[in-house]
């Protein structure tokens, strides 16, 4: 193949430097180009739509040769930038015929509009390298929003290149060309020289990867500190491959040769050198052909011939242009949304309203030449701002400017400005006292001398009721931070302010204004033109990308944009940081301040989300500053030792300068903190990045003078207890040990994640006593994790989780023989709470992680030990155990009971010491007043590098700090009055200590919780509800969520926030250190449904599918309830359930509750006539708490009288006394459920060979009606009866199977897989697309928790009450019965094929997943693909909800070992959200079709 033309300038530029880096890359030499024919007999033509560029291709199928191609940005205008590339084509090659195809994330729709072949990407990518690059083993393609590893083996017949396997990013932008150009901006770099800039970086600094606002979270305090801008692209660089090889890889290995590919990598050869180090790339390794970024172009073009040969595909250019003229080509989808202001009447009426506070007097406010002030400085995260006031406390003159990377530089100009400008109108300006606040505000405070500093949330407040004395709540959004803050009386009673990321900030909105070419003056007057905004969700900037370009895509403008970012950012407040549905709680008077609420567009969006009116402060960006100078004012006027301001001067100003030292390593201890050194010209200093206060400390560490400042620190920290750091000594405290069998001449290695965090001395002990030598891996830090990254299979689960494949590499490194990680299903529980029996999915599913995708037995030759256990209680544990020690080790039973018994005492002592430590602390906090605070979290937060030093946050303030399981009593608490069930006994510890801490006056609380950890997710909402309740309102819990990322900015924030908050409370309060009076908690569930509700309500029973909604309607109202399925809920469904469910709980409990909510709020329902139902069982599955959320959701949207009833028989909350579901209402459910499965099956076995089209679909209606009326009128008989008459009526479909589809299978959680609104419909699509699609079935998902249990009992005699041991018998013979019904009745259709039952169904994927393994779908989806494969199935779709956690396990975390068992089976995880953009699935969908069609073909 050759080259001959390339007439993009950027990519010729692009090109030259690449051949300028050479360093371990290869680049495969091209053929000598040749000349392009004059009129060649015709031209294909290959165009990829990307998400941010739109790249051509011409070759001459004749010579191969490449005849012409571009790369260019469409600037969000896709289908006028194939326009323009069609009408450059046509002008070059005027009278030739040609032939197109079209590829890209924005390609499908121009393709079906202009009538041409539409080829997936990763498709049109695997032509190029099979064509250019054959030995390449694994591709990397970056583009402007994509990003993709494509994986291939050689194909056994050819030889050639076959795509094995590829990853695609799901709805997250990040680390792609869109995170290189916010993060070019933030450095104000032109993004064509940021290569150059990160060539000459030598310092990598820990940057997240995952998007812009992440980043900038954490580039932008290193900006501040001086890190040099060199050093921050670097940094980013190594962000994305990070991101890239973390996210995508996913436990795939990747073997070079590796191509590199795509635009960034284009034009960033530093890029593709970081990835080479990353990926240990060495000569020869490393591939970048001669044009990475448009390779994928030219692959489209070479489809015409391999793939579309015998399609017409001819392309008409003049036609064409006529097609694409109108921007969006007729592709819009959506319902317009109504604009920002109905009329220009609306719009000058809310002008008016909100009119501009008159400019502060400036120099006309002096009096006989002097002005005497009170200067505030609000340093920002992306702003510097200052505001001086007079003595009455009138605002005289304030400043806002960006800080440029040097906010004390911008401050220094602009004090020296404002003296200038006022001598030289005659004033003289006296400052009487300085106050600083915001991200610098010790740096300024320490740079200028300032009187005093302060949290940015008190001065916020303090600035917001001076304006309002009334104020009952502040909403402040800044540039990369936003602070709830709710006030009575002048008081903060309670602060939120946003975690991690900085989405829906100011630099969020300003982001994507840059990339759309909208200044930031521009954003309010382009959001309220549009008159269609865009409809984006309250996505986070991580995923909002996505939905962007899926907007940009159905024709919106940038001005359409910038409105549905307004609205955005509001659903933001409420989804992600507020995350309240009912607004009341907010008060009456409103303030909003912050530089973003200056934009009209994003006020509007508040109050017509709110629907009613707010006050915008008078100068909303300086509000922060202006609070500053009023607490220097009130601070010094408190302080009769005041004489005067220790401020330097404006004069000073002049001579102020100060150097910057980055790159400091702190000596002191392990972390080597990367400080940077300020060094002030007056001789004093300031010192950053430091985590403690030792890294404070400048010199050499065998100084004596440094050494005694040390001893110092260290004594000073010992004074204040951390019962972290003394739990982490106790856990890792070697303890004697009784010998009781000769020493052995192994090592066991013991990883230290998770569970081993909480139970290190038993399993230490245990080991030992029996001979073994045990080392535990070392500390986790920042290198350990990145060394295990590219293994962790999902990219969504938690850090505590992704720690693990780390910690492995260290067990290898340190040559242990053994690696001993048990999957403990169950644990006796610790507590009052008979149920709390579950672990977390991924605590106990994490080995089987391991086993299948990165097993040490496999990469270094290390057995893997992963006992299973089920342990309901200790005479379980001692069984089982010592089975297992005798199977493996060979240990007498006597010997393992008495290991057992040492083990236990050593457990049992590390529990007693550091409770009776906790009770010393509180004991001392009611002694002195003061109080300790319970960092309530689980025990592997107890890891340093998980929980970011944040006990540190509070010792170093004088407040001692508590793990819950130093609480003395919290075992013994008594939680029946939660409205959740307690599954778990680190839940228990929680919310145990939640209550002591509500009603002890010695305590206050904060939880610790884990990105992406959906259990704790409603946990925290149960903790706050339960304070609120016990405390009578006065304490408020802080919610503190960390991940990998190491950007502790916010954290300190928000801990100093707390800690001031609850100072001033507890100040305000009259104070008694006596235990607080009793506060009775109510009964969660007031609303009962009774008896009586029987007869005068409906009951409105929500979709699972809607089979089954109408199996489940059916048997209760055979059991005397007259109940309704509701129709399948799509879009409102939705709306409704983000907006009264947590957004980070599960997207299958927001639909159920949305579909309930929308059936309400319809008005086809009496809500005083109806109840409504949910699903519920005891388990760790979030569907464990779904009444819990229906209630709150129900409260919240004023439905507090409707009441609820479930399946759960033992209904301990006593939730619905007038019903409990009965056996047989049980049985006839049983019965049920293989008829809706066959009658499911066949239909899918039909519709896609239907002749007359709708045809299936109506009769399986019919048939299920028939079928369901049957169960409500006579039963189980009546069942049977119409279940005859449903397969007879489905007989009736005609149809034609002679040439038969390629299959798909859809497997993961059982409510996406079944209902079409959740899914958006994917069962639909496939077909469309010429698939036949095969559904795991509902039979099994209800089945699988008897099966298991009867199992467990059969197989590991678990010690559970024979009664409950006997129903599970019992269950699953009646299933047993139900299949031999269906099968009979069913058999009678000849494309009925009785199913795979479950005894046999798993006997396949025991290896993977054993069948009394319970965690989500469990065995189901190994077991189902497993079985489908051996029936020549290889495309399978398993769909989650985000941050679905037995997912990780049975879901994503077994994918390997399935690849591996068989090589061409295609296995595409999707996640689900409220937001997802369906264009994002159907781009990753169309490589699982066209590859299935291959095959089949």
């Amino acid at each position: 193949m050759t080259q001959a033309g390339h007439d993009n300038a950027t990519a010729r530029t692009g090109t030259a430097m690449l051949r300028a880096f050479d360093p371990g890359c290869e680049r495969r030499p091209e053929p000598s180009p040749q000349k392009p024919s004059p009129s060649p007999n015709i031209l294909h033509i290959g165009i990829d739509v990307g998400s941010t560029t739109t790249k051509s291709c011409v070759i001459d199928p004749a010579t191969g040769a490449v005849l012409h191609a571009s790369y260019k940005r469409h600037n969000a205008r896709q289908a006028e930038s194939v326009r323009r590339a069609l009408d450059d084509i046509a002008a070059r090659f005027p009278d030739a015929p040609a032939r197109l195809a079209v590829c890209g994330s924005g390609g499908e729709a121009i393709a079906r509009l202009l009538g041409v072949p539409y080829v997936q990407e990763v498709v049109a990518n695997a032509i190029a390298v099979r064509e250019m690059h054959p030995q390449a083993r694994c591709a990397i393609e970056l583009g402007g929003q994509d990003a993709k590893m494509v994986f291939f083996d050689a194909d056994d017949a050819t030889g050639k290149p076959g795509v094995a396997d590829m990853r695609m990013n799901g709805s997250c932008a990040g680390g792609t060309g869109a995170f290189i150009d916010e993060i070019a901006s933030l450095l104000k770099v032109p993004v064509e020289e940021f290569d150059g800039l990160a060539a000459r970086g030598t310092t990598v600094y820990e940057i997240s990867g995952r998007c812009g606002v992440y980043a900038k979270t954490d580039i932008q305090p290193l900006l501040n500190q001086g890190a040099s801008k060199a050093d921050l692209a670097l940094s980013a660089f190594h962000a994305i491959a990070k991101q890239t090889l973390g996210g995508l890889a996913q436990g795939l290995d990747v073997v070079p040769p590796v191509i590199f590919e795509g635009g960034p990598l284009t034009f960033n050869p530093t890029l593709v050198r970081v990835f080479c180090e990353r990926l240990h790339l060495v000569d020869g390794e490393a591939i970048r052909p001669e044009h990475p970024e448009t390779i994928v172009a030219l692959g489209t073009a070479l489809s015409l011939d391999e793939l579309f040969a015998d399609e017409d595909a001819r392309v008409d250019f003049a036609r064409a242009g006529e097609l694409l003229s109108d921007d969006a080509g007729g592709m819009a989808a959506h319902e317009p949304s109504a604009p920002l202001f109905a009329s220009a009447d609306e719009l000058a009426a809310f002008r008016a309203r909100h009119a501009a506070a008159p400019e502060p007097p400036r120099s006309s406010a002096a009096r006989d030449g002097k002005l005497r002030v009170y200067l505030g400085i609000d340093s920002g995260s992306t702003t510097t701002k200052f505001a001086i006031i007079d003595e009455d406390e009138n605002l005289i003159d304030y400043h806002y400017a960006g800080n440029e990377g040097a906010p004390l530089d911008v401050a220094r100009k602009a004090l020296i400005e404002l003296r200038d400008a006022y001598r030289a109108a005659g004033v003289e300006i006296e400052i009487l006292a300085c106050g600083t606040t915001g991200y610098g505000e010790n740096l300024f405070a320490r740079a200028f001398h300032a009187d005093c500093h302060t949290v940015e949330t008190v001065a916020h407040t303090a600035a917001a009721t001076k304006f309002v004395p009334d104020a009952t709540f502040v909403l402040d959004i800044g540039g990369q931070d936003m602070k709830a803050i709710w006030l009575d009386g002048g008081i903060i009673t309670d602060i939120m302010v946003n975690e991690a990321c900085s989405s829906g900030c100011g630099s969020f909105l300003e982001g994507f204004a840059a990339s759309l070419g909208i200044p930031v003056s521009g954003i309010a007057d382009a959001a309220i033109r549009s008159t269609s905004p865009a409809v984006l969700g309250s996505r986070c900037t991580v995923f909002m990308n996505s939905s962007i370009v899926s907007e940009q895509r159905l024709g919106k403008t940038p001005d359409d944009i910038m409105a549905g970012l307004a609205r955005s950012i509001i659903e933001n407040v409420f989804t992600k940081v507020i995350r309240i549905a009912n607004t009341d709680s907010l008060g009456e008077r409103i303030v909003v301040q912050g530089g973003t609420f200056k934009n009209d567009a994003v006020l509007r969006s508040l109050e017509s989300y709110l629907g009613r009116g707010v006050v915008r402060a008078p100068y909303p960006g300086v509000m922060g500053a202006i609070g500053a100078a009023l607490i220097a004012k009130r601070k010094r006027a408190a302080d009769e030792a005041f004489i005067a301001s220790t401020f330097i001067g404006l004069d000073e100003m002049d001579g102020f300068s100060y150097t910057r030292e980055s790159n400091n390593p702190c000596p002191f201890c392990g972390n080597h903190c990367n400080r940077t050194l300020i060094a002030f010209s007056d001789g004093s200093t300031y010192v950053t990045g430091n985590r403690c206060e030792r890294g404070e400390i400048v010199g050499d560490p065998h100084d004596e003078e440094v050494r005694r400042q040390l001893r110092e620190i260290k004594a000073g920290s010992q004074v204040t207890p951390d019962l972290f750091a003394y739990r982490q000594k106790l856990l890792f405290e070697e303890a004697p040990v009784p010998a009781l069998v000769p020493m052995r001449n192994e090592v066991i290695g013991l990883p230290c994640v998770l569970a081993l965090w909480d139970n290190l001395p038993f399993w230490r002990t245990l080991l030992l006593s029996l001979g073994f030598s045990v080392h535990v891996s070392g500390p986790s830090t920042h290198e350990l994790y990145e060394r295990g990254l590219p293994n962790v299979p999902s990219d969504t689960v938690c850090f505590p989780a992704k720690l693990v494949h780390g910690h492995l590499r260290d067990l290898a490194d340190a040559g242990v023989d053994r690696i001993f990680m048990p999957i403990v299903t169950t644990v006796p529980t610790e507590n009052v709470q008979d149920t709390s029996l579950w672990m977390c999915a991924v605590v106990k599913g994490y080995p089987l992680v391991v086993r299948n995708s990165d097993n040490p037995e496999k990469r270094f030759g290390i057995p893997f030990d992963a006992p299973l256990f089920h342990w309901y209680s200790d005479k379980d544990r001692d069984r089982q155990l010592a089975t297992y020690l005798r199977e493996a080790f060979g240990v007498p039973a006597e010997t393992a009971l008495r290991a057992i018994s040492a083990a236990d005492a050593a457990q049992r002592s590390f529990r007693d010491r550091l409770v009776e430590r906790g009770g010393q602390v509180i004991e001392e906090a009611r002694r002195t007043g003061s109080y300790a605070v319970v960092l309530a979290s689980r025990p592997y937060h107890n890891d340093p590098l998980v929980n970011h030093g944040l006990p540190r946050l509070f010792t170093s303030r004088g407040i001692p700090v508590l793990p819950p399981d130093a609480v003395p009593g919290a075992t013994e608490v008594d939680l029946s009055m939660s409205r959740l069930d307690i599954v778990n006994n680190f839940h228990e510890r929680m919310l145990g200590t939640a209550l002591i801490a509500a009603g002890d006056p010695a305590l206050e609380y904060v939880q610790l919780v884990s990105f992406g950890c959906g259990h704790d997710a409603y946990l925290s909402d149960e903790i706050v509800r339960l304070m609120h309740e016990a405390s009578g309102g006065s304490k408020t819990p802080l919610i503190l969520k960390v991940d990998e990322s190491d950007a502790t900015g916010p954290l300190r924030i928000r801990v100093r926030s707390f800690v001031e908050t609850v100072d001033a409370r507890r100040a305000a309060r009259s104070r008694t250190f006596e235990p607080s009076a009793e506060h009775v908690l109510p009964d969660p569930y007031p609303v009962k449904f009774t008896k009586a509700n029987r007869r005068d309500k409906v009951v409105l029973v929500p979709n699972t599918s809607h089979a089954f909604a109408k199996l489940m309607s059916a048997t209760f109202c055979r059991q005397g309830v007259r109940a309704e399925a509701l129709d399948v809920g799509g879009e409102e469904a939705i709306r409704l359930g983000k907006k009264y469910v947590h957004n980070d709980i599960c997207f299958p409990a927001q639909m159920t509750v949305g579909e309930s909510l929308a059936a309400l709020m319809s008005g086809e329902y009496d809500d005083a006539e109806v109840a409504v139902a949910t699903g519920k069982y005891i388990g760790d599955c979030r569907l464990t708490h779904y009444a819990a959320l229906l209630r709150k959701a129900l409260d919240d949207a004023g439905f507090s009288h409707v009441p609820i009833i479930t399946n759960d028989d033992v209904d301990a909350h006593d939730i619905h006394p007038g019903f409990k579901m009965s056996v047989p209402a049980a049985i006839r459910t049983a019965v049920g459920l293989p008829m809706i499965d066959a009658l499911e099956a066949l239909l899918r076995r039909i519709r896609p060979y239907e002749l007359e089209p709708g045809s299936a679909n109506a009769a399986f209606d019919r048939a299920l009606d028939i079928t369901m009326d049957g169960m409500r009128e006579r039963g189980v008989r009546g069942a049977i009866a119409g279940f005859k008459r449903a397969i007879a009526l489905m007989k009736e479909v005609r149809y034609d199977r002679a040439n038969s589809r390629p299959t798909v299978l859809i497997v993961g959680e059982y409510l996406l897989n079944f209902h079409p609104g959740a899914n958006r419909h994917i069962e639909d699509y496939l077909e469309r697309n010429g698939l036949e699609v095969i559904e795991a079935r509902m039979t099994d998902v209800i089945r699988k928790t008897y099966f298991y249990k009867n199992a467990q009992v059969k197989e590991f005699q678990v010690d559970i009450p024979k009664p409950e041991a006997a129903w599970y018998s019992i269950a699953n013979k009646v299933f047993d019965k139900a299949h031999d019904i269906a099968d009979r009745i069913g058999s009678a259709h000849p494309l009925y094929e009785p199913p795979e039952r479950m005894p046999d169904l798993v006997k396949d994927s025991d290896p993977i997943i054993h069948h009394t393994f319970d965690a989500g779908e469990g065995v189901l989806i190994p077991a189902e693909i497993l079985h489908h494969a051996k029936k020549g199935c290889r495309a399978f779709v398993i769909l989650q909800p985000f941050g679905c956690l037995p997912n990780h396990v049975v879901g994503r975390g077994i994918a390997k070992r399935l690849k591996e068992l068989y090589p061409k089976a295609q296995i595409l995880p999707l996640d689900y959200d409220p937001d997802v953009s369906f264009a994002n699935i159907e781009n990753r969908l169309q490589m699982l079709i066209m590859n299935a069609r291959e095959a089949k073909a």
